[in-house]
């Protein structure tokens, strides 16, 4: 066993206060460092993380779909799925069909990221839904990388 373990950097919160900018560059290399509030020793720990390595992370999530209806030429509507979030899409084609659900999957990710502490609660069974948010969230103003991402169905 080797003398010295690695062990990731932790810092109190008052000495990250003081040296925000050194620690955010040492993140940026890919360097993780746990910001711990030493005068409440019983509170989570934080970390400070570089952006790319969490995108990194979430890339390698993917999205699947199912068309839960598929009706026939004169009745009913189209109903899309997702699988990972349980989020669906309905309309009377479709490219309909998709365009609800991405409406839905917008006031999704508002309604979870509005209310963290309720839906990433230990008890949420929805918690996991997280890291495939997050991954929409990084692009939800560009609609072309969002399309990308959600790897959404062919609509015919």
């Amino acid at each position: 066993m080797p003398k010295e373990v690695f062990k990731l950097t932790t810092v109190t919160i008052k000495k990250a206060k003081d040296s925000l900018t050194e620690l955010r560059r040492e993140a940026i290399t890919g360097k993780e460092i746990i910001i711990s509030d030493g005068k409440r020793k019983n509170e989570p720990d934080a970390s400070l993380i570089s952006t790319s390595l969490l995108d990194d992370l979430c890339e390698s999530l993917k999205f699947t779909y199912n068309w839960v209806d598929n009706p026939d030429k004169n009745t009913g509507m189209f109903s899309l799925w997702c699988n990972e979030l349980n989020t669906y899409g309905t309309g009377e084609t479709k490219a309909e069909a998709i365009q609800d659900f991405i409406d839905n999957l917008m006031t999704y990710l508002n309604v979870f990221f509005n209310d963290l502490p309720f839906h990433l609660s230990n008890s949420n069974p929805n918690r996991k839904h997280y890291w495939y948010l997050r991954r929409i969230a990084r692009c939800a103003d560009n609609q072309e990388k969002l399309i990308e991402i959600l790897d959404l169905p062919r609509e015919d």
